[in-house]
This record gives C-alpha cells, structure tokens and sequence, in this order.
C-alpha cells in the first residue's frame, strides 16, 4: 500500500530502491534458510514472510522521513461513505480481475498436468521465463496507469492522450524486442531452469516459448490499455477483457491440447491476448469518438 502510494506521488524511485532492497535481503535469507540452515521449503517461506517485514519497515521509515502525510494518523479516522464506496467500487473490480486471471491459469494448469511429466516440467520452466519477461510489461503499465490517473486526476486530457499513445509505441517495441530475446534465449534460459537431462521436457520447453513470442506485442499492448482504463477509473473495461481472454484461453487450451500438446497453450494465450486488445481497443475509439 504505501509501495503504491509513492507511485501515485510520483516517487518512483525510492519504491524501486525499497524493491530492490527487498530482493537482495530475500535471497540473502533464503541462501541462510535453505542452503545453511538446510529448512528447505520452509525456509524459503520463513525467508520471505522475513523480508515483507524488511520491506515494510523500509517503507514506513521512508515515508515517515520524506512523506509523513501518506502515513496514518489519529485524525484520518473520519466515516466517509462516498470514499468507502468508491474503494469497494475499485477494489472489488479489482479483486475480480486478479481472481479471475489465476483461476483460468489453474484451470490451464489443470489440462497441462493430464501430458504427463515430461509437459508439467516443461510448462513450469517455460512460464516461469515468461513470468519474467513479462515483468517488464507490468512495470510499463503501471507506470502508464500512474501518469494517466494524475493527469486525469488534474483534467489535463490532451497529457493523458499523449501518455497513453507514448505508451502504446513504447510497449509494442519492448513487446518486439522482449519477444525475439525470449525466442533466442529459450535454450539457454530453459536450460537454466531444468538442464538438459530431461530431453522431451527440454525440448517442449523450447517450443513453448519460441511459439509464444510471436504473440508477446499483443500481451504488452494489452499491458498499456490495462494501465489506461485503470488511471482513468475504468476498472470494469480491463476485468472485461481479462475475462474474455482467460475464457478463451482455458477453452482452447483443452480442445487442442491432446493434438498440440503445450503449442496448443501458447497458441491459446496469443489468441485471447489478441481477442483482449481488439476489445480494448474498441472500447478506447468509442469513448473518444464521443
């Protein structure tokens, strides 16, 4: 929370060294946890409930050093029914966005795991090198979210115009370049995660991502759109697109995964980020031909 609220201050860089800082002492911790101590998985937790502590503290610190009025005081305790309904309003979308996008991957997960070994390695490797890549996607549309909502914020709509087409240039070139770095790398990266003893999953691995960066300018478009509507409290246009790609991805991923086997996943995702932008993009020429 307050992580964001240096965000929509315009602090980005304090939240980015406090990031930073976190990470460093999680990977500290889990090498005294797991490698030294030998806890194994409950280490790795102990580690990580350890640093959201750290990170807290540091924002708290910060905050109290530099923004003391983003802190909470006795005299906030005020009953604002508007205020509370608009929180409800943006944060049950919100709830219902995220809820909806991890129960359509469980639910890919789910179709995944009937292949066998083998396809379950090879998923596993391969999204988590995409969870990567896509990470500089998610930073993009926050902060395109963060300068839409205070140029919106202020009425200042030509800025939020010219941010949002910056934005989508942006993103649709680190979508190009991020994809033919993740289609290059696969060998190496899958390589990193799993070696290369396990010969089928080694391969599928390989072909997972190299199919799915053909699609990655779509899902970075996508991430631009997302952080749009959101700046401008339009929560509803994001968890309706994000619904109808996770719908379509689920569904095509169990129709043509025993013949396509994890293509057939990648193909799936592409088509729903695709099918997600075209709405998006719909939605975004209706409001401005008004």
């Amino acid at each position: 929370m307050y992580a964001a609220a240096l965000r929509a201050s315009g602090d980005t860089v304090a939240a980015l060294w406090i990031l930073a800082a976190s990470i460093f002492s999680n990977l500290l911790l889990d090498l005294l946890f797991v490698a030294y101590f030998h806890d194994g998985i409950a280490g790795a937790a102990k580690a990580t409930a350890l640093t959201l502590f750290f990170a807290a503290f540091l924002c708290i610190a910060y905050l109290f050093h530099s923004h003391r009025k983003f802190l909470f005081q006795k005299k906030d305790c005020i009953l604002r029914l508007s205020m509370i309904y608009t929180t409800l309003k943006c944060s049950l979308i919100t709830f219902l966005h995220q809820a909806s996008l991890y129960i359509g991957k469980a639910l890919v997960q789910g179709t995944v795991n009937t292949g066998g070994t083998e396809l379950i390695s090879a998923y596993t490797a391969g999204t988590r090198i995409e969870g990567f890549a896509n990470s500089f996607g998610d930073s993009t549309s926050a902060a395109t979210s963060v300068l839409i909502s205070q140029n919106y914020g202020a009425g200042n709509r030509q800025r939020v115009k010219q941010t949002f087409l910056h934005s989508l240039k942006s993103t649709l070139t680190l979508g190009i370049l991020c994809g033919l770095l993740l289609s290059v790398t696969a060998p190496l990266s899958i390589r990193l995660m799993i070696g290369t003893s396990q010969a089928i999953a080694f391969s599928r691995a390989v072909h997972y991502l190299r199919f799915i960066a053909w699609f990655y300018p779509l899902c970075f478009i996508g991430g631009t759109f997302t952080g749009h509507f959101n700046g401008i409290s339009k929560m509803i246009f994001t968890l309706c697109g994000t619904l109808l790609q996770i719908v379509l991805r689920v569904i095509l991923s169990a129709s043509f995964f025993p013949g396509m086997q994890l293509n057939a996943v990648a193909l799936a995702t592409g088509l729903g980020w695709f099918l997600a932008v075209s709405f998006w993009s719909i939605c975004y020429l209706m409001r401005h031909q008004r």
